[in-house]
């Protein structure tokens, strides 16, 4: 196999791994701030190392290994705050500002990780780029400032990302649209990815709220 062949498998890998440990939020809200430092770290780290292993660039791997391994450490030491900081003006350090924001909302400080999570660069639009979106959304959601959560969701709908699972965004931008009690609007999405993403996270998901709304109308 060719090596630029097996860049694009591990690349692959990766998204895959993380799509899923993000999904694990959608199905746990309730727990969402709580639960965004334990499961994450686990998930991170093995697939994160597994992925800079295979990368020929050396040295950027290195110091993305270590800014996944400063995250995992971070309940026991929480003095690589500071690490992460000085290492999110690097190179790597969209990975390292992904990070911080996901700590700090984990911690409840969502101002903080709000400030952090924009400071991601719209270029380029890869999966780190669309998961900090993604925690921004849901950042805006949590908050009950349903228009932010809804432009931020359009605009990776817009996108039509290889990188993020679009029946995710579209799901989210539902959840948004009916707690604004735009609920025609929501169960027009929410039919969407019940129909055109069977096989998604959030088929299910979305057949059930398709039941609730329509049992109301």
């Amino acid at each position: 196999m060719k090596r630029t062949e097996r860049k694009h498998l591990k690349e692959d890998e990766l998204a895959s791994g993380l799509h899923r440990f993000f999904d694990f939020f959608a199905h746990n809200k309730g727990i969402f701030f709580i639960g965004l430092g334990v499961v994450a770290l686990a998930v991170l780290i093995f697939l994160g190392i597994r992925f800079l292993q295979g990368r020929g660039l050396a040295q950027q791997g290195l110091v993305e290994s270590q800014i996944l391994e400063l995250y995992g450490n971070l309940d026991k030491e929480p003095g690589n705050v500071t690490k992460l900081e000085q290492l999110s003006s690097g190179r790597s350090g969209r990975l390292a500002t992904l990070l911080l924001g996901n700590y700090w909302a984990g911690q409840g400080h969502t101002q903080k990780a709000e400030a952090i999570l924009t400071k991601v660069k719209e270029s380029p639009k890869d999966l780190v780029y669309y998961q900090a979106q993604d925690l921004l959304g849901q950042i805006y959601f949590q908050r009950k400032d349903y228009d932010k959560a809804i432009e931020v969701y359009k605009a990776i709908q817009a996108d039509e990302p290889a990188e993020f699972p679009l029946d995710e965004v579209i799901f989210r931008q539902a959840e948004a649209l009916e707690k604004k009690g735009q609920k025609a609007e929501a169960l027009a999405l929410y039919k969407k990815v019940q129909e055109e993403y069977v096989e998604g996270a959030y088929s299910y998901q979305a057949a059930q709220k398709v039941q609730q709304l329509e049992s109301k109308s």
